[in-house]
């Protein structure tokens, strides 16, 4: 792993925003603590949340390379090999929730949390207004995510369901660290904020609108899955997407 000062101030905004969300996200430990049976409902719809997700980073990933090779091409290039790699995840997610009864017909019929929706929306007006970095910020967030949390969340889910509940989760995992997605990141991160001459606070602004995002999400899911009487009230709460600005 990257240990420079850029990676450490990222590693402290991420550890941050990993307190902030156990604190204020109900259900924050779901995923990977062992005290309470992993709800199926919960994780079921996470799963097909995550495919959701990765079909709409896609295209807010496309938008961001068309934005990063007039940036830094060299970055661009590592950032097109990434999400080369990256729309291919959602066979990895889709197979293990065949081992639920889920198909890929169910996943696209199931209409995305709103969450899910203001994430995508949020990021590509982001990067419409300034450039690839919050699509970055997305992926530093996520693949920092992967080295520390998405371990103990597969491991929990293989001991709740089976092995092959996730071995399409367990494959993502690998693949991360084989190809060292998170500093990847962080050297695509660098180079765009070097080559747009931007402070480093708009790096941070930029994950700390992600995580803004993320916490809406898990919240979301709660609602719907555990708190349904919730979820019937939350679109008076809904983000708009212009709150969630980077600087």
């Amino acid at each position: 792993m990257t240990d420079n000062p850029f990676a450490r101030r990222i590693d402290a905004i991420l550890t941050d925003e990993a307190r902030l969300f156990a604190s204020t996200v109900p259900y924050a430990q779901h995923l990977s603590r062992e005290d309470e049976a992993l709800d199926e409902a919960y994780y079921v719809r996470h799963r097909i949340e995550t495919v959701h997700r990765i079909r709409g980073t896609a295209a807010t990933d496309a938008l961001a390379l068309c934005a990063m090779a007039r940036e830094d091409y060299r970055a661009a290039r590592l950032w097109g090999e990434y999400i080369e790699e990256e729309m291919n995840h959602d066979k990895l997610y889709l197979a293990d929730l065949e081992q639920h009864g889920i198909d890929e017909a169910q996943v696209v019929s199931t209409q995305p949390l709103a969450a899910t929706v203001d994430l995508i929306r949020t990021i590509e007006q982001n990067v419409l207004r300034i450039g690839s970095l919050p699509a970055v910020a997305y992926s530093v967030f996520a693949e920092w995510n992967s080295e520390r949390a998405s371990p103990l969340a597969v491991a929990r889910a293989a001991s709740a369901f089976s092995e092959r509940h996730v071995k399409g989760a367990r494959a993502h995992i690998k693949i991360d660290e084989r190809d060292d997605h998170y500093d990847m990141m962080l050297e695509v991160a660098g180079r765009v904020l070097r080559a747009r001459g931007y402070p480093f606070e708009v790096m941070e602004q930029a994950l700390r609108t992600v995580g803004t995002l993320l916490r809406a999400y898990f919240a979301e899911l709660y609602w719907v899955t555990r708190d349904p009487a919730r979820s019937n009230l939350s679109g008076q709460a809904r983000h708009h997407p212009a709150s969630h600005r980077t600087a």
